[in-house]
């Protein structure tokens, strides 16, 4: 033991003696150990790392397509599958549903000003698939949560509070079990308090509602809703047989019609898959994280590489020193040992620099990485991060100690004492030394090079995702959602968003100002499906699935839309004329014929006439995720339509003739003027909501492009210190030239 620590304060002198050397070394370790721990710390955190629920490896996502079409809400099922799977099945222990999406509402209580709260929705059974227990009180029971019939969905009698809400209202007291509140104007009654680690679907949700499902009645489903769906396998059951089983019982189901046409683009038997929840969860992110593994797997390979090269030029410099070791009767195994002392310095060093580097970069990744990025909480500092620092710390340290040992293991004793100094010999690129580092420095160029090339590609395709035509303008458009209090349905709606649009297009600096259901990034409208004969073919029937936008006719000029043939909607289309309705360019191509223009389409809420005649074409709008591909969509007048603006969030939008977020004031102080008791929720302009939409594929294409920078650094790095190495090895020679 005293003999190693003697290695290591030897080691310890000769790097003071060498301090260039030193900082380039650990430097560079440290930045190759630090972006592959943060890289394993978001590897196991997100992909390895089992969810927090016991037996999670039994927890299953329920999707179900049609043709191989999933639901308009991407992982969902269909309340008539569900039903008739849970009724009946033997794979799974339990079957729960949840709403995919948390709504934003606003929870008042005693005493308290009201606020806008994310509240998730939940089967009772949900629970029971995750095995969740609350930390008070209890959860939902089946009478809280009843079927749904025709009419409206039952109102919410109860409610259970994240722990977050429960300390935050209540203190953390036991008297928060019975306390009511007030959610959207609806009494319900506090009766659990979920534990502190407890989150879902999201970490958003700060409470929770019951959720009820669409009842099937008399063979027929009484309304077609989809959600998401979680099982728990039984036993030794497999998800290859639960697919099979919940296939079969969701083909079984009461055919849903032309709802089925609406939610999947198809009346299709069923498909239902059954695949690990942690897979399903991580589905979009997997394959970029591994390849960003990848990418810093190539950068620890340069790194490693970089320093056993400058190890072994500086192995060569001390050629004398080892053969003077060696003449006085230090053996192979005792040099080796110093060598590997002298690295392990190096890499413990660099390995130190590198976790704080790494804690550094992982407390920052909060700020950096996208709302939605899934179990992003799950990233963290912990053991296994810990260790992984450790191996690759030593793996590091013995592979460069492997140069040095190599190049020791070759000194001849005699023509090392007979030269006057290492720098004497010359022919260093032709040695064999020479050329491995030669080699080595060709890798670490190649490596760089191909991690700028992968990074330029998705920089470029970065930069092409944010000028992509978007069919609209999204320069200087302010946005906002309004949550309408439950009193306003159907007319009332309208009017207020009438009477909204009427105050801000009077107010100075708005160019525009529109209201409607749908908004892009923000809401879709609602989803129709139904069938018409085929323009092109009269014998033959078309299964129409389109999106329709319920908006104000100022809507067009707001967003810029451009007109391809035909007309907008204008405000002259009111109750009393013939039902009118807007297209986009794919439902012309896809659905309509030649002459598209008075095609009628049995919409079925023409008061009294189902058909509506096709007035316009306008150009594609991308509704959501520039990469998805453009759907079929519809724009109805509100005003014409007044009663199909149901309980969805109320969306206005104002253009502006400078900076849309001076206009926020006035924004606020229109709606309170039209009712106080109405409040502006998610206000952002459309450039944020199409800049947050990207987020993903920004902090890819930045992540590429750091790591190609770190490896062309690296090599640089490597490349002057073989170079400088090679000069004073020659130092001799060239002087010998000059004179």
């Amino acid at each position: 033991m005293a003999s190693v620590w003697h290695d290591v304060r030897y080691g310890l002198r000769l790097l003071k003696r060498e301090p260039g050397f030193a900082a380039v070394a650990m430097l560079t370790i440290a930045l190759g150990i630090g972006l592959t721990t943060t890289l394993f710390s978001v590897t196991y955190g997100v992909l390895v790392k089992p969810l927090p629920w016991p037996d999670a490896d039994r927890v299953m996502r329920v999707t179900e397509s049609r043709r191989g079409q999933q639901g308009r809400l991407r992982g969902t099922m269909a309340n008539g599958s569900f039903l008739a799977w849970r009724e009946r099945a033997s794979t799974i222990e339990a079957l729960g549903g949840y709403g995919v999406n948390g709504n934003s509402m606003t929870v008042s209580r005693s005493g308290m000003e009201p606020v806008r709260v994310v509240v998730g929705r939940a089967t009772p059974s949900l629970f029971q698939v995750l095995r969740a227990k609350p930390l008070r009180g209890r959860i939902f029971s089946d009478t809280e949560a009843p079927m749904a019939g025709l009419g409206a969905y039952p109102d919410p009698q109860v409610v259970i509070l994240s722990w977050g809400v429960w300390q935050e209202w209540y203190g953390g007291r036991d008297d928060a079990i019975g306390a009511v509140l007030r959610i959207d104007d609806l009494p319900v009654t506090v009766i659990g308090v979920m534990p502190r680690d407890f989150a879902f679907p999201t970490p958003e949700p700060r409470a929770w509602l019951p959720m009820p499902i669409g009842a099937v009645k008399d063979g027929k489903v009484l309304r077609l809703q989809i959600f998401g769906a979680l099982a728990r396998l039984a036993p030794g059951a497999s998800p290859d047989q639960a697919s099979s089983e919940a296939t079969s019982r969701a083909r079984s189901a009461p055919d849903p019609g032309m709802a089925a046409v609406a939610m999947f683009g198809s009346t299709a038997p069923s498909d239902i898959s059954v695949t690990p929840a942690i897979a399903a969860m991580t589905a979009d992110v997997r394959p970029a994280i591994l390849l960003s593994f990848a990418a810093v797997g190539l950068l620890l390979i340069t790194v490693t590489a970089n320093i056993g090269s400058l190890q072994m030029a500086r192995a060569t410099t001390r050629r004398r020193e080892m053969a003077v070791r060696a003449a006085i009767g230090a053996g192979g195994p005792r040099l080796v040992r110093q060598l590997v002392t002298e690295s392990a310095v190096l890499g413990v060093g660099g390995g130190l620099l590198g976790l704080a580097l790494t804690v550094a970069m992982i407390a920052a990744l909060p700020a950096i990485l996208p709302a939605d990025f899934p179990r992003a909480t799950e990233i963290a500092i912990n053991l296994p991060v810990l260790g992984c620092a450790l191996a690759i710390s030593l793996l590091v340290s013995v592979t460069c100690a492997l140069f040095p040992v190599a190049e020791a293991g070759r000194v001849d004793l005699s023509a090392a004492l007979a030269s006057d100094s290492a720098a004497s010999s010359g022919g260093a690129w032709r040695s064999r030394s020479g050329r491995l580092r030669t080699a080595i420095m060709a890798v670490q160029v190649a490596v760089a090079c191909l991690l700028l090339v992968g990074a330029s590609l998705l920089g470029r395709s970065f930069l092409s995702l944010m000028h992509t035509d978007r069919g609209y303008d999204p320069v200087n458009v302010l946005t906002a959602r309004v949550d309408l209090p439950r009193r306003y349905v159907g007319p009332l709606r309208a009017a207020f968003a009438d009477a909204v649009i009427d105050r801000l297009r009077a107010a100075p600096g708005i160019v525009a100002a529109a209201a409607g259901n749908a908004l892009p990034m923000v809401s879709g409208g609602s989803n129709v499906g139904f069938s018409m004969p085929s323009p092109r073919d009269p014998a033959l029937t078309l299964q129409v699935q389109t999106m329709v936008r319920h908006v104000s006719p100022e809507y067009f000029a707001a967003m810029r839309l451009r007109l391809l043939q035909g007309r907008l909607l204008s405000d002259a289309d009111r109750r009393a004329t013939r039902p009118v309705v807007v297209v986009n360019r794919s439902f012309a191509q896809r659905y309509l014929g030649a002459r598209p223009l008075g095609t009628q389409l049995p919409l079925g809420f023409g008061e009294g006439r189902p058909n509506c005649d096709v007035v316009g074409i306008v150009d594609d709008m991308r509704q959501g995720d520039v990469t998805d591909a453009l759907s079929p969509e519809i724009f109805a007048s509100y005003r014409q339509h007044p009663d199909r603006l149901t309980t969805a969030p109320l969306i206005l939008l104002a253009r502006t003739a400078g900076d849309p977020m001076a206009q926020v004031p006035a924004l606020r102080e229109v709606v309170r003027a039209q009712d106080p008791a109405v409040a502006l929720d998610s206000v952002m302009t459309l450039e944020e909501r199409i800049a947050t939409s990207l987020a993903r594929p920004r902090i890819y294409a930045v992540l590429f492009g750091g790591l190609a920078l770190s490896a062309l650094v690296v090599a640089a790095v490597g490349l002057f210190g073989v170079l400088s190495y090679a000069v004073a090895q020659r130092s001799r020679e060239i002087g010998i030239r000059t004179a």
